[in-house]
């Protein structure tokens, strides 16, 4: 898998959704797309075992064990989300809260910004982000994903993100919006080249 495409929306093709597929339909590499809403995912508790207990591993039994070996064997991220009052669903803070491990894994370079950080394996692949509102706060919830991105040391190559709920885009219905996310795919594929 080249991509892992985290669709943060709990509503199925919608708009979202539809945003994520024509970022994909322009990259046209394989991709997996996972869905936090639908997925079992335990809160962090912040008990520190996947630091100095089972480095790389959370001692929790779920779904963020699989989510995480795709999460360091994907080429690229793209993270889709919708806005709730200004930040991510909370079944994507949970997916992020739960990253954690990635950093205590012992590949990449180790943290410069604080010390007890880790490292970061993530370094340099290529990640996009798309923001979606009904309206409003879709830039509150872009700066919440690009300070995850930054964390863990991704190359954001683009953010997008716009006040459009409620409507399914298609290159029939929206040709226009199609192309410029169809474009951003195209990015991210010159990016893994």
């Amino acid at each position: 898998m080249e991509i892992l495409a985290i669709c943060g929306s709990p509503r199925r093709n919608k708009t979202t959704h539809s945003v994520l597929q024509a970022v994909l339909d322009g990259c046209g590499r394989p991709h997996e797309i996972i869905w936090p809403a639908f997925m079992k995912i335990g809160h962090c508790i912040s008990c520190q075992k996947c630091k100095y207990v089972t480095p790389g591993k959370c001692w929790q039994d779920d779904d963020m064990e699989s989510a995480l070996a795709k999460m360091l064997a994907a080429r690229a991220l793209i993270v889709a989300v919708p806005t709730y009052f200004g930040n991510v669903p909370g079944p994507v803070k949970n997916f992020i809260d739960r990253s954690v491990p990635t950093c205590f894994t012992g590949s990449g370079d180790e943290y410069q910004e604080a010390e007890g950080h880790g490292t970061r394996p993530l370094t340099g692949r290529p990640a996009v982000s798309l923001c979606i509102s009904g309206g409003a706060d879709h830039e509150k919830t872009s700066a919440n994903v690009r300070l995850v991105l930054d964390y863990y040391g991704y190359n954001t190559i683009h953010e997008f993100y716009e006040g459009m709920g409620g409507v399914v885009i298609t290159k029939d219905d929206f040709p226009e919006i199609y192309e410029e996310l169809f474009a951003i795919g195209k990015k991210l594929d010159e990016a893994l080249q």
